[in-house]
């Protein structure tokens, strides 16, 4: 099942135009224990999330990975502007996926749009590629170039301006690319480097909404790594900081770079980031009400995000104030199916 921002806001809370973004309700690898993988339910192959925003709360599309293993490819969906969808196709990457049912590749951010919402880039873990497409004016989509991701599995992606960089989870690495609105991907000169010591279950990899700092969640290591992006596109050193609950993982970040963080035990932490790269928990470890919370995405105006309880089937939703406290929308956390 997929939901839309502007699906939930019409459902949930009236708010302002939003970015659409969908959901792709799959369980956690990193479910806690005594709850299976699947939640009791069966999963889809589908392993990651993105859309295709358009003006204010109209029509759009929406995006998702099949991840297959004989052949990836991103599967588009038209969004009318009641939310409902209708199929665009299915579009090749040129790589492969690492196939499986329940969540294969445990990250957020495997598909991505461009700012300007007019290019897409999906990773291809199984042939260790990244691929560009140009978004038409219908959303469907036309590959543009496939290039080395220059490091193991790639899953997760970020994007800011001309600016790519991709997450590889095998070698826990990351690597930079300057990117065109017609999908092309050209690779940055070294910019390929290790994560921090330690670092093991890369999950998600995101920038500031200003573009000057780059943060990675790892969800075994259970902490977040920031590093400052240099005017070139290069990165300074990490900053890593422990994540304030167990199993860090999806993640998303306010307009005033604050981190919203799943941890996969149940609850959600805001971080305060510092302009040096360290963070501190605003509003540490709240329940979510549900079981595996995995992926997190704010609303554009920045008052209310949600997570995915993937072991649970339901969404939490929460308010987040000017300063990155969070309050429940509903008691218990059961805001939308």
């Amino acid at each position: 099942m997929y939901f839309t921002r502007d699906t939930l806001a019409g459902r949930i809370a009236p708010y302002a135009s939003l970015a659409l973004t969908v959901f792709a309700l799959a369980a956690c690898a990193d479910a806690p224990a005594g709850l299976d993988a699947a939640g009791d339910r069966s999963a889809s192959a589908t392993a990651s999330e993105s859309a295709f925003p358009r003006a204010g709360d109209g029509p759009g599309a929406v995006y998702t990975l099949t991840n297959g293993v004989n052949g990836n490819a991103v599967v588009a969906f038209h969004r009318a502007q009641d939310g409902s969808l209708t199929s665009l196709g299915s579009f090749a990457t040129g790589g492969t996926g690492v196939g499986g049912t329940i969540d294969p590749l445990t990250s957020q951010f495997a598909v991505i749009v461009n700012d300007d919402h007019d290019a897409l880039f999906a990773v291809n873990a199984g042939s260790n590629e990244i691929s560009g497409f140009r978004i038409g004016s219908n959303g469907a989509l036309t590959l543009a170039s496939k290039v080395s991701s220059h490091g193991a599995v790639p899953v997760s992606l970020a994007v800011h301006g001309n600016l790519l960089y991709a997450l590889n989870a095998r070698d826990n690495s990351v690597s930079g690319f300057r990117i065109s609105s017609n999908g092309l991907i050209v690779a940055l000169p070294h910019t390929t480097r290790s994560l921090a010591t330690g670092a093991s279950g890369a999950a998600a990899i995101r920038f500031t909404p200003d573009g000057r700092q780059l943060i990675v969640a790892e969800r075994v290591s259970n902490r977040l790594e920031v590093f400052a992006v240099q005017p070139d596109g290069r990165l300074g050193d990490p900053v890593v900081t422990p994540g304030n609950g167990a199993a860090t993982f999806g993640f998303d970040v306010t307009s005033r770079n604050q981190p919203i963080v799943s941890e996969t035990q149940g609850s959600l932490t805001s971080y305060a980031l510092a302009q040096g790269g360290a963070l501190t928990p605003i509003t540490p470890s709240i329940s979510t009400g549900g079981r595996a919370p995995c992926w997190v995405i704010i609303t554009q105006d920045g008052r209310f995000a949600y997570t995915t309880n993937s072991g649970s089937s339901f969404l939490a939703g929460f308010a987040v104030d000017a300063e990155g406290h969070l309050t429940p929308l509903t008691p218990g956390g059961h805001t939308g199916d």
